[in-house]
């Protein structure tokens, strides 16, 4: 513990910037209304359920719990994505301090570089299942690295409880499983694991934590799973090439361009001291950060283009790794610090902008085309759904119904969860509601995006199978930086007297 304060005590500018930035994530947390997702993922929170359509279910309980103690304000929403954001930077400060005792004095460094990427700050303000998987995959990174350096087996039941809690968040941290283990094969000194049962036995904690989901998606036909393989090897139209580019460019534009070509270049310098010098630290890092990015690399090619945010696990190992290469081989170096601080210069200065446009938007970029769009407004739709139902009260009451969950999640929050919300097109997505028999009768808002004439004649005929009269009844902009954003924007029709004859469980294997 003594080193671990006197790392924070030589690098007394770098925690204040740590404390600064940390400062600022909290506060944008209360600040900023929720993304579409982000409601999307408290509405889960609301109906607790062993598992969901999209994603397991640690971002559901993890809200559910934040909001219980503090309400349901954004901040508390978010609160637990800010957590599990600085945790992983904590397990990260810890690996590097273990791995590498005689460049120890730089870990504060190491975890200090996520702030300057693009893709790791909105972790830590945006909540999305990504925030605590990436948690837990750094407390395996941990608990990993205490075995690169030791021999006690105890350390793999903690690293399996982390693999089986990082299941719960996302499916993407399976990935670390091959990672560790093609370390283990080709690490002369750890290969004995793989004789030994506690590397097994860790394996099996992660599988009991895990079963939970595993028994939702049993029951409903393993309709998670399947939704999952369809999302990401589903090919697209685009060319390889075309496919390849984007997945490359996307990896260095969320990492920052600089930054992650020092990532590659110092990696291919990390092989090459490895084989020089058997280094295991190095070893490590590097299968726990390449083999995701060549992953989604080839699911790309083969299927879908993979998100820029999917392979973000590679670089809780990769950016220290970088950081230990440069600070151990190549500091001395003009070039290595001319690219390297560059690069941190760069990230510095485009993180600032963009914290600064997010709460006051002033970039010059289009509004329809500026990501900060969806965070703003949705108080808007959320009042101007209420006064419609205050002027046209119903004794049966209302619900609301979307043809996009997301959007309909948001009318929910911003209604103050009064209201049942319900998306007819995705049923899977709803099999956590309570029973909805006591729907029936009522009439609902149904917000759609289509708002041409010949998009709203097909609405109103589609949902006249639900409802026994179907109208029209008003629209709402989605305004930012004075635009109208026309993919966010909505009608609002209005379904009187449900029918009572849409079923959740349709599409699915579930209880009738």
């Amino acid at each position: 513990m003594i080193s671990y304060l006197e790392n924070v005590k030589r690098n007394r500018w770098v925690w204040a910037y740590l404390a600064a930035v940390s400062s600022f994530y909290l506060y944008a947390a209360g600040v900023l209304q929720l993304a579409p997702d982000e409601a999307y993922y408290w509405y889960w929170a609301k109906h607790p359920d062993l598992s969901y359509l999209d994603h397991p279910p640690m971002i559901a309980y993890l809200i559910a719990a934040s909001t219980m103690l503090g309400g349901e304000s954004e901040f508390f929403v978010r609160l637990p994505g800010c957590l599990c954001y600085l945790g992983s930077l904590f397990f990260v400060f810890l690996t590097f301090s273990r791995l590498f005792s005689a460049e120890g004095r730089y870990a504060l460094e190491a975890a200090a570089m996520f702030n300057l990427t693009v893709i790791f700050p909105i972790f830590a303000v945006i909540i999305t299942p990504d925030t605590p998987m990436l948690f837990f995959w750094s407390g395996a990174m941990y608990f990993g690295s205490r075995l690169v350096t030791c021999a006690d087996g105890r350390w793999w039941y903690l690293w399996g409880l982390a693999l089986g809690l990082g299941l719960l968040s996302k499916y993407t941290m399976i990935l670390i499983v091959p990672c560790v283990w093609g370390f283990l094969l080709f690490s002369s000194r750890h290969r004995f694991w793989l004789f030994r049962k506690e590397p097994y036995a860790g394996l099996a904690v992660a599988f009991l934590v895990f079963l939970p989901v595993l028994v939702w998606n049993y029951r409903h036909g393993w309709v998670s799973f399947n939704f999952q393989l369809h999302q990401g090897f589903t090919p697209d139209s685009n060319s390889v090439l075309m496919k390849a580019a984007e997945y490359w460019g996307g990896q260095a534009a969320v990492i920052t361009p600089l930054i992650f070509l020092a990532f590659a270049w110092y990696s291919l310098r990390a092989t090459g001291v490895h084989v020089r010098e058997g280094r295991p630290s190095y070893l490590y890092l590097l299968f726990l950060a390449w083999p995701v990015i060549l992953f989604f690399g080839i699911t790309t090619v083969v299927g879908d283009t993979a998100e820029a945010n999917w392979p973000a696990p590679a670089y809780l190992a990769g950016l220290p790794l970088m950081w230990a290469v440069y600070r151990a081989n190549c500091m001395e170096e003009k070039r290595h610090t001319l690219l390297v601080w560059s690069g941190v210069a760069f990230g510095l200065l485009l993180n600032c902008l963009i914290s600064v446009h997010v709460l006051a938007p002033f970039v010059p970029v289009s509004p329809g085309d500026d990501p900060a769009r969806q965070l703003h407004s949705w108080r808007g739709l959320g009042r101007t759904i209420e006064e419609y139902i205050e002027r046209h009260p119903c004794d049966r009451g209302y619900f609301l119904v979307s043809d996009r969950g997301t959007t309909l999640a948001e009318t929910v929050y911003y209604t103050g969860n009064r209201y049942t919300g319900i998306d007819f097109l995705i049923p899977e997505r709803y099999i956590f509601l309570d029973d909805l028999a006591g729907l029936k009768g009522r009439n609902a808002i149904l917000v759609v995006h289509g708002r041409d004439r010949q998009s709203l004649e097909i609405y109103k005929k589609y949902y006249s199978k639900y409802f026994e009269r179907v109208s029209e009844a008003g629209r709402w902009t989605h305004s930012y930086r004075g635009a109208e954003i026309p993919e966010l924007s909505v009608a609002l029709l209005l379904g009187e007297g449900y029918k009572g004859n849409w079923n959740r469980n349709q599409g699915c294997r579930g209880e009738s």
